[in-house]
């Protein structure tokens, strides 16, 4: 059955599942760790609230969490897997757009695997627009940050850069 198929509805097809094993690994990294790791100062939401989002509507739910000082918005952390043809990261410029909406200074940290995330692949190609490839692999503050890996992250690299970055938060206005 196609997307064209007069039965199919949209979304992931019955029987099939929209994830594999380094996408899995990742979403739990992010899940897990925002659940883990404590800031003074700092408290985590696991999804935006409708009140939290400009206009009222629509949803916003990061997979490591959206961080805030007080009711400023401060870190967003994602994770994104791709190959080398998809639509991840068209998915993705929404939560950045809201989040950047509501504090446009804020941390808004994404880890990038699979295929896509190869050197001039499809990944670096969308997000270069929203974050430079010369600015990639390392912590931007107050704005976007992206990490390339096709084959993933330790659970040690995603802890240390999401640390870093909540303790400059902490520590920032």
């Amino acid at each position: 059955m196609t997307q064209r198929d007069k039965n199919f509805k949209g979304g992931i097809k019955k029987g099939t599942v929209a994830t594999d094993t380094v996408a899995k690994k990742l979403d739990n990294q992010c899940k897990t760790l925002k659940e883990s790791i404590s800031v003074e100062g700092l408290t985590m939401q696991k999804k935006l609230r409708q009140d939290q989002i400009p206009g009222g509507i629509g949803a916003c739910e990061p997979d490591g969490g959206a961080w805030f000082k007080g009711d400023k918005l401060v870190a967003v952390f994602e994770g994104k897997k791709q190959g080398k043809s998809g639509n991840a990261f068209d998915r993705w410029f929404k939560n950045f757009f809201v989040c950047c909406t509501i504090n446009p200074k804020v941390c808004y940290v994404t880890f990038c695997v699979g295929e896509g995330a190869g050197d001039g692949e499809v990944m670096q190609k969308s997000m270069n627009i929203a974050c430079p490839f010369k600015n990639a692999n390392q912590f931007n503050p107050n704005g976007n940050s992206v990490y390339y890996s096709v084959e993933g992250f330790t659970d040690e690299f995603v802890e240390n850069v999401m640390k870093e970055v909540l303790e400059y938060c902490a520590k920032n206005d």
